[in-house]
């Protein structure tokens, strides 16, 4: 018996210090308030909550080394550091008033048989927070370089996971690229398996059905410059898709959960927004070998979780993923990249075409340079370059006849600044730009594809 009551007394003394020290922090806002206020000027207002808060200012006064701005800063800091965003602090109430009125008003037009009760009580059941993110871009099928994607109800999320809702939100593309499949010379196998993923199941959704269900995620790895991002690129073109670009920095957080919550948001955000695409940008910088620390085990892991759930569900989601570095991915994920693609370097053929478009085609309008080069001896000259070396040679060549342009208009020697580049001017540029891949380096990605490749 006298164990319990000593156990009331405690939990009673508990309350009150709770009770008392709610009570001093109530206190402690309100002679802040009156602080700000006559600081301000509002010396009437000041002196009204004085007297009605029954504050003691002759007595009580704020410390030096405290204010409500001071306080708000240390607020907007904590904020910013925890969700890289600035708090809203107010809002508007006029939007929310007549989004009320319009919904209101149509509601009574729908309804004409309701009574003034029913008519009060649904408007009082209006979500008030229902906050959409639509493309900027208008939808209009005749304009080639906007989008025409749903929008997304941010209200489906509540309290924190809006914060996250909001940052994947971000990520999703608005503007076109404004890169087609043609523009990719070469890498017909990945633009083939591209098209059975994301494009046929569009145009004939009968067919992929049962076991011929479409692929839901796909690997491409290769040596950089090789063409995987451009290949992303003329997805989200192309595809008509919800595209989320998402980057190693996007789904890294500095507090622990985050991940795995903006990750759980993302796949859920592209379920509610399918048809959709997910691109990883150097996937292995995420989902690498689980052996580094607690932390990257715990994000690995929940995208297993999520990638397992794309094989399962009945929403068109495409996951397509890249990395430079295929042999420190996690060996769980391969089963769940249904398609592995090696992105070689780009063969005689290829780098024929890219020095054509780059060259030829693209200087074509030029008011100055014209050129007349012969592409198949350049193709046989840069056996090992990558799609990104060949587009720097290219445009080294350019610029050493943007040189010679500026030298005659520095002197002004002559009023010709015509000039035509030649086999020769390239064959100069591909001596001072080496290829950024050695052979070496592309041996190992072939070894690599010899055990895990799946096309």
């Amino acid at each position: 018996m006298i164990r319990c009551d000593s156990l009331n007394n405690s939990t009673h003394q508990g309350r009150d210090y709770e009770k008392k020290k709610k009570q001093e922090r109530k206190k402690s806002i309100l002679y802040l308030i009156e602080n700000f206020l006559r600081f301000e000027g509002y010396i009437k207002t000041a002196s009204t909550l004085v007297e009605e808060a029954c504050l003691n200012t002759s007595h009580h006064a704020v410390c030096d080394n405290i204010d409500l701005d001071t306080i708000l800063i240390e607020y907007e800091n904590y904020y910013f550091l925890r969700y890289q965003k600035k708090p809203q602090i107010s809002k508007s109430l006029d939007i929310a008033k007549s989004d009320i009125h319009n919904a209101t008003r149509n509601k009574t037009k729908t309804c004409k048989k309701s009574n003034t009760n029913q008519h009060s009580q649904d408007t009082q059941s209006i979500d008030t927070t229902f906050i959409t993110v639509t493309p900027i871009n208008i939808c209009n099928e005749s304009l080639e370089d906007e989008y025409c994607l749903p929008s997304i109800d941010l209200g489906y999320w509540k309290d924190e996971w809006r914060v996250y809702a909001e940052m994947i939100s971000k990520e999703i593309l608005v503007t076109n690229p404004n890169v087609r499949w043609s523009d990719i010379k070469g890498l017909s196998m990945p633009k083939k398996l591209l098209d059975e993923a994301i494009v046929l199941p569009t145009k004939y959704p009968d067919l992929f059905t049962g076991l011929c269900t479409p692929w839901t995620a796909m690997l491409f790895y290769g040596p950089p410059g090789t063409g995987k991002t451009l290949l992303a690129k003329a997805v989200a073109t192309e595809c008509k898709t919800t595209f989320f670009n998402i980057t190693p920095s996007t789904l890294v957080a500095k507090w622990r959960g985050d991940s795995e919550k903006l990750i759980k948001v993302m796949f859920e955000m592209a379920e509610q927004m399918s048809p959709s695409t997910i691109f990883i940008d150097e996937l292995d910088t995420i989902a690498s070998k689980r052996i580094d620390h607690e932390a990257s085990r715990r994000l690995t892991s929940e995208i297993l979780i999520h990638m397992d759930g794309l094989l399962r569900s009945e929403k068109r989601i495409f996951l397509l993923a890249t990395s430079n570095h295929p042999w420190e991915l996690d060996p769980a994920i391969f089963r769940r990249l249904e398609k592995r693609i090696f992105v070689d370097l780009p063969d005689v053929q290829a780098r024929k075409d890219m020095f054509v478009y780059y060259l030829s085609e693209m200087l074509q309008k030029h008011k100055y340079i014209k050129c007349d080069i012969d592409s198949d001896s350049l193709a046989q000259e840069t056996n090992g370059y990558s799609g990104s070396d060949i587009r720097l040679v290219c445009k080294e060549t350019a610029m050493q006849a943007m040189r010679s342009i500026f030298q005659v208009l520095e002197k002004k020697t002559g009023n010709n600044i015509n000039f035509t580049i030649t086999t020769k001017e390239v064959k100069n540029a591909i001596s001072i730009t080496k290829p950024s891949t050695s052979e070496t380096d592309n041996n190992k990605y072939k070894i690599w594809q010899s055990q895990y490749s799946s096309c």
